[in-house]
């Protein structure tokens, strides 16, 4: 009897926002993707702890991070790119590789709580088969 379980990853983060970057995105005439910007990247720690655990089975680490500017599709609801490479070495296995990845991660912004809940790609993950 073959025995399939299938799991779902899809990490979420939630950022505080700065109270004088949710000043700047209620008035009128603010860049808002400009403002978005400066506040995923005043947090990319935490952006780059979330892509690293999608890598953590592979024991891999995340370097060079990139975030680009994010498009809004409604109020302030959208999507931005994050560029990163993944490096793996092992010295015993004679192993050092390098690749370049990238995530197309959700936001939503919640300008009553000065939050912003970040999505990543959701990713399948199956246990091996039972025979």
């Amino acid at each position: 009897m073959l025995h399939v379980t299938e799991f779902k990853m899809q990490e979420k983060i939630i950022l505080k926002i700065s109270a004088g970057a949710i000043e700047e995105l209620l008035s009128e005439s603010a860049e808002k993707e400009s403002i978005i910007l400066n506040e995923l990247l005043a947090n990319k720690k935490m952006i780059e702890d979330m892509l690293q655990s999608y890598y953590f089975k592979s024991r891999g680490r995340i370097y060079d991070v990139k975030i680009e500017k994010p498009t809004l599709t409604e109020g302030f609801n959208g999507s931005f790119k994050a560029n990163y490479s993944i490096g793996h070495f092992n010295a015993c296995a004679d192993v050092d590789s390098h690749e370049e990845e990238k995530m197309l991660i959700n936001l939503s912004i919640d300008t009553k709580r000065a939050e912003g809940v970040l999505t990543g790609e959701y990713f399948p993950e199956r246990e091996p088969d039972e025979f």
